[in-house]
């Protein structure tokens, strides 16, 4: 079994197609169970331009049914969104895990939110009881590889967010936004942000609107002193507002193409731009046909994204640099795991030969005395320590696969106990091919 991966996000599939999977990323604690029942593990990643599935699997065939099995459960159907599906192996999953972990993935280069979000569903997965080592330790190594490539280069240097991208997009479409009037629909992560993004960009009046209003005013405590508004009145406020961001987590649409024609009738002919930061689409994509009105969804940062990523190209290469060194050390660890279990069995043989030896030896030395005896055995676990200490120490450090099946071959390891058992009178056993098994 190794780590797999199988998942789509906004470079492989449309925006539909991530939608539809929206539904897992609200029951990750039921996704992430059902993810482990086909490998006892399963640690699934959700955020708004992907959804993964991480488990250990013994080749992607087996990951993708895994996979299948949980969007089918969410009444998904694999098959719709199979032609958008990608998948990683072994080293290539590690590569891919540690590359989403550090932004190079992401559809802002360079954006700092990932890192929260991967953390966010290790710490689902573990408090669902479907993470375990070795995922944990991938995913710790992952989370030590985002923190590592934003120290020690430039790569997170004044990034954006893709709230930020929005506000880049409102920029680019209205012109300088000082004097303008903003509202935010939806006070949780990705509302906060859009919020500070526009505040930062210089909107004149500053509006926060959520279905908790308790919420709501907390976020504009925050921001210093913006503006509350009830969600039953983003109507009225579409009529006054110049740029509108909704962030909500609804699995409905938020704003509808009602409450936009109803206000646009009321704007005197004033343009309306709105920015749908959220998925499931908060946005009726109806209202592009409303007179007046402007609408972007994430399908629409393209254009911001490029620009951002053509100026962070020179870092991507030295965080790319990063990651490889990174996959090469979980390969050794995870090859680590292989020899582990193997010098174990090895020890474990000798032991059982030492004492079954020395306790043959003891009954012929009785006449011996207590500290003579101990001697004896002092003697017996010096020798078989000095024995081993050799091919121990070579093969944690430089033993290969191959090492390791020698070894297993050579000294009989996955074979009954019994095998290597001397017999009761201290003569050789034969083995199952009738050969004497000489003692050595």
């Amino acid at each position: 079994m190794k780590l797999a991966v199988v998942g789509v996000n906004h470079r492989t599939a449309p925006l539909e197609a991530l939608e539809r999977l929206a539904v897992v990323g609200h029951d990750l604690a039921g996704a992430n169970r059902m993810l482990a029942e086909w490998a006892g593990q399963g640690v699934v990643l959700h955020t708004c331009n992907r959804t993964e599935f991480y488990t250990l699997a013994e080749d992607l065939e087996d990951a993708r049914e895994a996979a299948a099995s949980v969007l089918d459960a969410y009444g998904v159907g694999y098959e719709g969104v199979e032609p958008f599906v990608y998948g990683y192996h072994h080293d290539a999953a590690a590569r891919h895990l540690f590359r989403v972990t550090c932004s190079l993935d992401s559809m802002i280069l360079g954006e700092s939110e990932v890192l929260g979000q991967v953390r966010e569903a290790f710490g689902a997965a573990v408090a669902a009881k479907t993470a375990h080592s070795p995922m944990t330790h991938a995913f710790h190594q992952a989370l030590r590889v985002g923190k590592r490539a934003r120290r020690d280069t430039d790569i997170g240097r004044n990034a954006q967010s893709v709230s930020y991208a929005f506000v880049e997009l409102a920029r680019r479409t209205l012109g300088q936004l000082d004097g303008a009037h903003g509202l935010v629909v939806g006070a949780g992560e990705a509302g906060r942000l859009a919020a500070q993004a526009l505040q930062n960009a210089g909107i004149s009046r500053l509006t926060v609107m959520n279905r908790t209003e308790v919420r709501a005013s907390e976020l504009a405590e925050e921001l210093g002193g913006a503006d509350v508004l009830p969600l039953d009145g983003l109507q009225a406020a579409l009529r006054e507002y110049d740029v509108v961001i909704s962030a909500t987590g609804s699995p409905s649409y938020v704003v509808t193409g009602e409450d936009v024609s109803g206000a646009a009738a009321g704007r005197d002919g004033r343009p309306l731009l709105l920015l749908d930061a959220a998925l499931p689409r908060d946005i009726d994509p109806a209202v592009r046909d409303v007179a007046g009105v402007t609408l972007a969804d994430m399908s629409d940062l393209d254009r911001v994204a490029e620009t951002n990523r053509q100026r962070r190209q020179q870092e991507a290469a030295r965080v790319e640099a990063i990651v490889e060194e990174e996959v090469t050390r979980f390969h050794e660890w995870w090859d680590s795991l292989r020899v582990v279990p193997t010098l174990v069995d090895l020890r474990e043989q000798a032991e059982t030969l030492r004492e079954q030896e020395l306790e043959r030896a003891l009954r012929r030395l009785s006449h011996l005395a207590e500290a003579d005896q101990e001697t004896v055995a002092a003697l017996s676990r010096a020798l078989v320590n000095k024995l081993l200490h050799h091919p121990v120490t070579r093969v944690k450090a430089e033993g290969r696969p191959e090492d390791i099946q020698t070894l297993r071959w050579l000294f009989r390891l996955d074979e009954a106990s019994a095998d290597y058992a001397p017999s009761a009178d201290g003569e050789s056993e034969e083995d199952p091919s009738g050969a004497s098994a000489e003692r050595v």
